[in-house]
C-alpha cells in the first residue's frame, strides 16, 4: 500500500475510474453479439460487428494523432462523454418500450470511435505520470485491475444481461460520464507539445505514423507482441473447436462431467482466478530477476504452454498447463508494458499506443486465420506452428531488450 500512497494523485484516479469503466463495460460487451444475432440473425451481426471494429481502430488512430498535437486531457474527457451519451443513447434504442437494433449499431459506431479514441489517450496519460522505478508496479496493478475488472464484470453480465440490459447500459453510461466528470475536476493535462525552435506545420496524420513507423526496434516489438499475444486468441477459436471435437465427455472430481466447450470456460475461468489471487505470490518469487530473465521465461513458459493446450484434450493435463500459462503471464507482462513505455517515449506517445492497440486486431485475424487452416492439417502441425510463432516473438523481444540496453547506455555515456 505504501507504494501505491507514493504514486501521483493523478495515476491513483486513473487506476480508480479504470476499474469502475472496465467493470461496468464488461457487464454488457462480452453478450452484445449474442444479444443482436437474436435480433438481426448471425449473417448481418457479424457485418455490422466487423463495421465497429472498424471504427474503433479509426477512432484509435485518429486519437494517437490528436493526443500528440493538443494534449491528453480534452480528448480524453471528449472521448469518455461520446461513451456515455452514447449507452445513454443505447439504452434507450433497447428499452422495455423501443427496440431499434439498426439505430442501435449506428451508436454503436459513435461508441466504438470514441473507446477507440480513449484507450491510447488514457494509457499515454498514465506513461507520462509513472517514474521509471515504478512501471512494474503500476503496469502490474493495471494488469490486475483488468483481470478482477473481467471477473466481476463478466459474471454480472451472465446473470443480468438477458433481462436487465436495459438497466445496464444506463449503469456504464452514469459510469462513463461520471469517469470524464472526475477526469475534467481532478486531473490535469500531462502533455504540452514543444514548441519548434523554428515555426513550422504539424505533421500530418499519415506522416506522423510513418515517422512512428520508420522506428525499428518499435516494429520488431510490434511483431513480435503479435506473435505471442496471438496465442490467446486461439483459445477461444482453434483450441476450443479442436477440444469440441475431440474431447469426449468426462467426469471431474467424480460427479461433475463435462465436455469440450465446458473445458475451454474452466480454462478461461482458472486464467483469470489464476492472476486475481497470484499476482503478489508470482511477483514476490521472481523480484530478484533481472527484467530480461522476467520477460523471456514468462514469454517462454506462456508460449510452450499454448503449444501444447492446442495438442492434447486431457482435462487435468489442459488445467496443469493453464497453470504455468497464467504464472508466464503475470512474470511477463508487467516488463512488456515497461518496454512499451520506454519504446514509446516522446512526442509521439500517443501515436505508438494506437499503434500498439491495432494489435489486438491482428490478433483476431491470426485466430481467425488459425481456423481456417485447422480444418485441413492436424493438431500437431498446428501446434508446431503455434510454438514457431510464439519462439519467433520471443526472439524478437530479446533483441529489442538488447536495443533498448543499448541505448540506455549510450544515453549514459553522453550524459558523463
Amino acid at each position: 500500500m505504501s507504494k501505491f500512497s507514493a504514486l501521483h494523485q493523478s495515476i491513483k484516479i486513473r487506476l480508480y475510474l479504470q476499474f469502475a469503466t472496465s467493470l461496468a463495460t464488461l457487464t454488457i460487451m462480452p453478450f452484445i453479439a449474442i444479444y443482436f444475432s437474436r435480433l438481426v440473425g448471425e449473417t448481418i451481426t457479424g457485418i455490422l460487428l466487423i463495421s465497429v471494429i472498424f471504427s474503433g481502430i479509426v477512432g484509435g488512430l485518429i486519437g494517437g494523432y490528436w493526443s500528440d498535437q493538443i494534449g491528453r486531457k480534452k480528448l480524453l474527457i471528449f472521448s469518455e462523454l461520446g461513451i456515455g451519451i452514447s449507452f445513454l443513447a443505447i439504452a434507450f434504442m433497447n428499452s422495455p418500450w423501443l427496440v431499434a437494433p439498426y439505430i442501435s449499431f449506428g451508436l454503436f459506431l459513435v461508441n466504438m470511435f470514441c473507446s477507440g479514441i480513449f484507450y491510447p489517450v488514457s494509457t499515454a496519460m498514465i506513461y507520462d505520470l509513472v517514474k521509471k522505478e515504478e512501471r512494474n508496479y503500476v503496469f502490474t496493478a493495471m494488469y490486475w485491475i483488468t483481470n478482477l475488472a473481467v471477473a466481476l464484470g463478466s459474471i454480472t453480465g451472465a446473470f443480468l444481461f438477458e433481462d436487465y440490459h436495459f438497466y445496464l447500459f444506463i449503469f456504464v453510461a452514469i459510469i462513463s460520464i461520471a469517469s470524464s466528470i472526475i477526469t475534467y475536476l481532478f486531473i490535469g493535462e500531462t502533455f504540452i507539445k514543444e514548441e519548434p525552435s523554428v515555426s513550422a506545420a504539424s505533421p500530418s496524420i499519415l506522416a506522423n505514423y510513418l515517422n512512428v513507423m520508420k522506428d525499428k526496434t518499435y516494429m520488431i516489438f510490434l511483431i513480435g507482441s503479435l506473435l505471442v499475444f496471438s496465442l490467446e486468441g486461439h483459445l477461444t477459436n482453434y483450441i476450443a473447436i479442436h477440444l469440441e471435437k475431440t474431447m469426449e465427455q468426462t467426469t471431474l472430481f467424480g460427479s461433475f462431467t463435462i465436455n469440450g466447450l465446458n473445458m475451454v470456460g474452466i480454462l478461461q475461468a482458472e486464467n483469470t482466478l489464476l492472476v486475481v489471487f497470484t499476482v503478489a505470490i508470482v511477483a514476490w518469487l521472481v523480484k530478484n530477476r533481472t527484467d530480461g530473465w522476467k520477460l523471456l521465461f514468462g514469454m517462454g513458459i506462456y508460449v510452450i504452454g499454448y503449444a501444447l493446450l492446442s495438442y492434447t484434450n486431457s482435462p487435468w493435463i489442459l488445467i496443469g498447463l493453464m497453470v504455468f500459462i497464467s504464472i508466464g503471464e503475470l512474470i511477463y507482462v508487467p516488463i512488456h508494458q515497461g518496454l512499451l513505455a520506454e519504446l514509446a517515449d516522446g512526442s509521439y506517445r500517443s501515436s505508438y499506443l494506437a499503434l500498439d492497440s491495432l494489435a489486438g486486431q491482428g490478433q483476431m485475424i491470426i485466430a481467425g486465420a488459425a481456423v481456417t487452416i485447422g480444418g485441413f492439417v492436424s493438431p500437431g502441425i498446428m501446434s508446431g506452428t503455434f510454438f514457431l510463432f510464439g519462439l519467433i516473438g520471443v526472439c524478437m523481444m530479446s533483441y529489442v531488450m538488447k536495443e533498448i540496453s543499448k541505448r540506455g547506455t549510450q544515453e549514459k555515456t553522453n550524459v558523463q
